[in-house]
């Protein structure tokens, strides 16, 4: 038994990748296609009148090639609501567990941990976890629920909680909560696995009766995220206007693609995306479109595995240019060779066009030391980003 879990372990580490030294490009060109030239056989984009037209053209042009659809709207509301001790909840303070019904999907647990001041219009952190949003507590807490449906093995007991930690950060499972409440943040936190989980098998079952054989778990987890806003933006503890979608690997694509299809999202904050995320399709460094395809052929959609052996229409730079002209922060590390940080700067270089068309600064950046995960670094830079960009 020793052995096979040590097995699982050494599986689950490898799949997100070797850890190798990069560094940035000294000189980068632009990506193809050309973000305002021509593109599917419409015409360059001059000015900002423009835009709403190619915005249109490349969500469409990403659905079909990369993510598959997006499930069609449903109702979200919030079936039951519970305030959760500190006692019980690890020590954090001020949590409540909501329970959200999505008409015709199921439901989903969403923990909401707010400023330690009662506020109003509190600007909310929007993201999604790995092991569940128990792990995500100190100790566990059993009055926070576990997942509804399947989740990795090395994530559903709390012994594997410290090679998680060691390998991927001190922040890997959960966010530090107390710090992001001091700035005057919330944090609203599920697990998109409730809904569609993330194991092949279990997947594509849940995917076809919700969003049909095209659609991949990244777009419908995406489209959670749009109903988390829709069941916060009736509470008049949140802002509405400062809702903030965050996330690191895996998350950081979910991330990026929820805010391109959602306007009410008002910031993002992507770390470590790589391939189908901030990094170039057609950079072909770091993870490659074949192994993604093969570990994760749920993930995207079905299409996406052609583009392992050609350069697919559209390309990650178009889907930065979809978050123009709202803040953006993307977040690489110098030992995370798997994420493509050069392909994905250059990338978010050639986004630059869509936000000065619309007078907007670029995506900014950071690149830190060590490797792939969630490390104080990148809380530090979240925070400090958000403050600077709209305001704890």
């Amino acid at each position: 038994m020793t052995t096979l879990l040590a097995a699982l372990i050494a599986v689950w580490l490898f799949t997100l990748g070797p850890y190798r030294t990069v560094e940035l490009p000294q000189a980068v060109a632009s990506a193809e296609p050309p973000l305002l030239g021509v593109f599917e056989g419409d015409a360059p984009v001059v000015d900002g009148a423009d835009w709403p037209r190619r915005r249109e053209l490349l969500l469409n042009a990403l659905a079909q090639h990369v993510y598959g659809p997006a499930p069609p709207e449903r109702a979200a509301h919030v079936a039951s609501r519970s305030p959760i001790p500190a006692a019980e909840a690890g020590g954090v303070e001020r949590v409540e567990q909501w329970e959200v019904e999505v008409e015709g999907a199921g439901r989903f647990n969403l923990v909401l941990v707010l400023p330690p001041q009662q506020q109003d219009s509190a600007p909310v952190i929007i993201m999604q976890n790995f092991c569940g949003n128990r792990a995500a507590f100190p100790g566990r807490p059993a009055a926070i629920a576990a997942p509804l449906r399947y989740y990795p093995i090395p994530c559903r007991s709390g012994a594997f909680d410290p090679l998680h930690r060691a390998f991927f950060g001190r922040w890997m499972l959960g966010p530090p909560f107390e710090r992001i409440g001091a700035r005057g943040y919330a944090v609203a936190m599920f697990y998109g696995g409730d809904i569609i989980p993330d194991y092949a098998p279990d997947a594509r079952p849940a995917l076809d009766a919700l969003a049909g054989p095209d659609a991949g778990a990244v777009s419908a987890w995406a489209w959670l995220h749009a109903r988390v806003v829709d069941v916060l933006s009736e509470d008049p503890r949140f802002d509405a206007r400062r809702m903030i979608a965050w996330g690191q690997s895996r998350y950081g694509k979910i991330a990026l693609l929820a805010a391109a299809r959602d306007a009410r999202i008002a910031a993002i904050v992507a770390m470590q995306s790589g391939r189908a995320g901030d990094a170039l399709t057609t950079h072909r460094a770091g993870e490659s479109v074949r192994n993604i395809a093969r570990v994760y052929p749920h993930w995207l959609s079905p299409r996406f595995a052609e583009y392992a052996a050609r350069n697919p229409p559209v390309d990650q730079h178009q889907l930065l240019a979809l978050l123009a002209p709202r803040p953006v922060l993307l977040g690489w590390a110098r030992r995370d060779g798997w994420s493509d940080p050069a392909g994905a700067f250059i990338a978010a270089q050639s986004a630059r066009p869509a936000f000065e068309l619309l007078g907007a600064p670029a995506p900014e950046h950071y690149f830190r030391g060590g490797g792939h995960g969630v490390e104080d670094a990148d809380w530090e830079a979240t925070l400090d980003f958000l403050d600077r960009r709209i305001g704890g």
